[in-house]
């Protein structure tokens, strides 16, 4: 939904739409010196959570609103209206749509320095009031004022100011970038902590330590620093706990690196570690490498000290995504892989050393290239995973950024160990899942370091190489043949390239698979391609397909393989191969009713005994020795149906919907045995089950 007034819409600015968003970063630098410095990463991050509201006027952004959802208010950091379209209501329409989306919440704050001209008249305009005092966090201190719009909610008081979420301590290069060299290329880097997004949850403080880092400097310069030190509140904890820090501190990096001396600065670096824990600060900010790469690492052993185990040391980049770490605590936990044995996690600020494992040593590539890809996905939080088997070991990491409707892979790697191969065939299932739920219609891995095992599944997987770079199509689309390869068409515009092949009617089965295979979730629906329905008892569904879900781990097989096996006993029947299979979920008193809950390829219908087809596919399928010769009955031989690129449905279509729609529909009036499906009914319960419920 969304608002509509003199020719202006306000409406949400999607994740995927890049150029808006560029638009939105190019018309907030125009406005650097009343709304801050911005990163353009966050623009993104923010446009992914949904709130970054747009004024488009004719197709082009005129204004945007930009804003945080704290606690139950809403946080305005920026409000920007293009020059040509101030004092026209444009920025009035933006205020009201964000309060309409977020009635239920308590208001929306907003706080702005008192120095810009004719602000309290801005502000009271747009229906704001008055509602308390602040310094700004800069250099300079300035008087602000906080407004608030109220939703009239019943509540006993307001908080004037949005508390401070975390103290970060910084060290005497950041101390001089924000405030002695400014004017250095290099101090740019740190100018992040000063963005108002960043600015506002966070605390700068100075480490005692400090001093033993001036002894190094001029003394114009230790005068100055120490004076721009004052500035901040200075923690401290007992001098003796300090000490102590220090000490085990020493004792860990000489045990870590025994034919290593410590220089003066190495002493130094672990002062302020020290001094930092021992003030209960669980922040350090620097730029320093060695003290990031290999002094930080070491502090999670210390079990016996908590303060040092406790303390993160990261540069400013990544505290942009320890925030995010700390505002969803909930997404950085990990989540069991497919209901396998395996997780996986999003990296951290922490996770740098555990990334750097993944360096691809053979390839040629430098633990410095490396470093680089991570720094730059640093920027873009919750950007990359950890996949961890259940000894805690590292078995995978991918990382997926959203940019125009291509989902980009620049991190993706898997190391040698004996599941390498269906673990990197289940990632990239997992990136084409990950573009489909973000509205992206091209999955392209960019990381120039792929495996022998990546290389293989990607051509198992049907992506494509197009210029040494492998691409996925993902195209949302069920229709005839010339529908299909319009939308191809389209998603290989994204990338550069020229239109798909046009695919006539009755297209014979073969095809119509292995085209909806290169580009799932296509379903091509004047295809000669048959569709059946079959029916599976929920005990054998919750292992095979993972669904209903259960407490135990199922093998890794089958949570994580792509092919899969159902047996039936060798009855006469409907199926046949390739084709379709719309799994039904029987109905259970443990777990309901009976409903449709996804749908697989069926690409092939093998027959034998039962010990012929046990010891071919026992690795693929549920039904032990036993079970398959309880199928196959008096008939001694059995059915194998292999399926794949098995899809579950985001909403299970019930039994009594399905009666609903074969009202108008042709359609089986029973599921028990495999029975055929109409093409056109199999679209409609398709549609039915991803389009979400309003």
């Amino acid at each position: 939904m969304s608002t509509k007034s003199a020719n202006v819409v306000i409406e949400v600015v999607a994740g995927t739409d890049a150029a808006t968003i560029e638009r939105a970063v190019e018309l907030g630098n125009t406005a650097k010196k009343t709304l801050g410095l911005f990163p353009r990463e966050a623009y993104f991050e923010y446009a992914a959570k949904h709130c970054l509201l747009g004024a488009m006027r004719d197709g082009e952004l005129v204004g945007y609103a930009l804003f945080r959802l704290p606690r139950n208010e809403v946080t305005l950091v920026h409000l920007c209206v293009d020059k040509p379209f101030r004092e026209k209501g444009v920025a009035q329409l933006l205020v009201d749509e964000v309060s309409r989306r977020h009635r239920a919440r308590l208001g929306v704050r907003a706080k702005c320095r008192d120095s810009y001209a004719d602000i309290q008249r801005v502000w009271r305009g747009l229906g704001f009031k008055h509602l308390g005092r602040a310094r700004g966090r800069g250099e300079d201190k300035a008087p602000m004022t906080v407004w608030w719009l109220d939703h009239e909610h019943a509540n006993l008081f307001t908080p004037v100011d949005e508390p401070t979420e975390l103290a970060v301590a910084i060290d005497v290069n950041i101390l001089m970038d924000l405030h002695t060299r400014k004017d250095h290329p290099q101090a740019e880097r740190s100018q992040v902590l000063l963005a108002p997004d960043v600015a506002d949850r966070i605390e700068m403080v100075v480490p005692h330590g400090l001093e033993r880092d001036l002894d190094r400097h001029s003394a114009e310069s230790r005068s100055r620093l120490a004076d721009v030190a004052a500035r901040y509140r200075r923690p401290s904890g007992p001098p003796k706990r300090a000490e102590e820090l220090h000490e085990v501190l020493l004792d860990a990096v000489r045990t870590a690196e025994p034919d290593r001396a410590l220089t003066p600065q190495d002493k130094g670096d672990l002062w302020h570690l020290a001094e930092t824990a021992g003030a209960g600060i669980q922040v350090f900010l620097t730029w320093d490498e060695r003290l990031r790469s290999q002094m930080a690492p070491l502090l999670p052993r210390l079990v016996a000290f908590p303060e040092l185990m406790a303390l993160r040391v990261i540069d400013p980049h990544h505290l942009v995504v320890h925030l995010d770490e700390l505002a969803h605590s909930v997404a950085y936990q990990p989540r069991t892989l497919a209901g396998s044995s395996f997780s996986t996690e999003l990296a951290n600020a922490q996770s740098e050393a555990v990334l750097l494992t993944f360096l691809d040593r053979r390839g040629g590539e430098t633990k410095q290239e490396l470093k680089s890809r991570l720094n730059a996905l640093a920027r873009a939080p919750r950007s990359h995973s950890i996949v961890r088997a259940s000894d805690g070991t590292t078995v995978g990491c991918y990382a997926s950024i959203v940019d125009d409707h291509v989902l980009k892979a620049p991190l993706l790697r898997v190391p040698d160990h004996p599941d390498a191969d269906t673990m990197a065939r289940y990632l990239l299932w997992t990136l084409r899942l990950e573009a489909r739920s973000h509205g992206a219609h091209v999955v392209r891995i960019e990381d120039p370091y792929l495996s022998p095992a990546i290389e293989r599944a990607a051509s198992h997987e049907s992506y494509q190489r197009v210029n040494d770079t492998w691409h996925s199509w993902v195209v949302e689309a069920a229709g005839t043949g010339a529908q299909v390869s319009s939308a191809v068409s389209a998603a290989q515009a994204q990338v550069g390239l020229g239109p798909a092949a046009l695919l006539p009617p009755r297209l014979a089965p073969e095809s119509a698979a292995q085209y909806e295979r290169t580009w799932w979730p296509a379903k091509i629906t004047d295809s000669d391609l048959p569709h059946f329905a079959v029916a599976i008892q929920p005990r054998w569904s919750a292992e095979l397909l993972g669904e209903p879900q259960t407490l135990t781990h199922r093998p890794t097989t089958l949570a994580l393989g792509r092919e899969h096996v159902y047996y039936r006993g060798n009855h006469p029947s409907v199926l046949k191969a390739p084709g379709r299979v719309l799994w039904y979920l029987t109905q259970d008193a443990t777990t309901g009713g009976g409903r449709f809950i996804g749908t697989s390829l069926l690409d092939a219908i093998d027959i034998g005994a039962p010990l012929e087809l046990h010891e071919q596919f026992a690795h693929y399928g549920v039904f032990t020795l036993a079970d398959i010769d309880g199928a196959a009955g008096q008939r001694g031989s059995a059915q194998a149906l292999r399926v794949s690129y098995t899809e579950l449905f985001p909403r299970h279509i019930r039994w009594s919907e399905y009666l609903d729609l074969i009202q108008s529909m042709d359609g089986p009036k029973r599921i028990q045995g495999p029975v055929r499906m109409p093409t056109a009914t199999f679209a409609a319960i398709y549609d039915m089950a991803n389009t979400t419920k309003r």
